[in-house]
């Protein structure tokens, strides 16, 4: 209750939403569903005094992401809107509402694939409606979440490759001998190559 009280309050005085006249109304306890509500002010109105559409723009882009974010917390998964797509329907004379909400269908759907590969992008869709129940606004956000701490257990590397050879060590007294080492560069520089590949197909 207290973790949705601030995070609620946070965004409704984050300012790129506050100036737009966006207000975060109410969040369900499982952080499936969020009402968002953008008041019609002089702040966002265009020429022909309708909202501006950049502003319902701003009021479609950052909550999926931010309730995957919760919903997935304990794995600290990374999150953010990867891309967006939105359509005008009609122009918006009064306050609009947006109704944000996640299915569980898309929390299995992600489980599986962050499981699998570390990785997924999930698309998720919102209407504008005004108080005349009219769909001004429709948009497609896309958003991207990845698992960190993920490892393939496919692209594994056996470090056997990484070899030294007559690995003998004597000792006589106070001096110290190394005897007949071999050292495999060629396949140290290749071994590097292949982590350094693997761990940016992560991103």
């Amino acid at each position: 209750m207290l973790r949705r009280f601030f995070l609620k309050l946070t965004l409704n005085i984050f300012p790129p939403l506050f100036f737009n006249r966006i207000y975060l109304k109410n969040i369900s306890p499982d952080y499936k569903q969020m009402n968002v509500v953008l008041k019609k002010s002089f702040t966002n109105i265009n020429y022909y005094k309708s909202i501006f559409g950049g502003s319902i723009f701003s009021a479609c882009d950052p909550f999926f992401p931010i309730m995957y974010y919760h919903i997935f917390r304990k794995k600290k998964l990374i999150v953010w809107t990867k891309s967006a797509e939105i359509q005008y329907l009609s122009p918006a004379k009064s306050t609009l509402t947006l109704n944000f909400k996640i299915s569980e269908n898309n929390i299995e759907e992600i489980r599986s694939a962050i499981k699998k590969y570390g990785k997924c992008e999930i698309k998720n869709k919102v209407m504008a409606i005004d108080k005349n129940k009219n769909a001004c606004a429709e948009a497609e956000i896309t958003v991207y979440l990845r698992d960190p701490n993920f490892i393939d257990q496919n692209s594994s590397i056996s470090w056997n490759a990484f070899f030294i050879s007559n690995k003998t060590k004597f000792f006589s007294g106070s001096s110290f001998y190394r005897n007949s080492i071999t050292f495999n560069i060629n396949t140290f520089c290749k071994l590097i190559f292949h982590l350094i590949y693997e761990r940016s197909k992560l991103w």
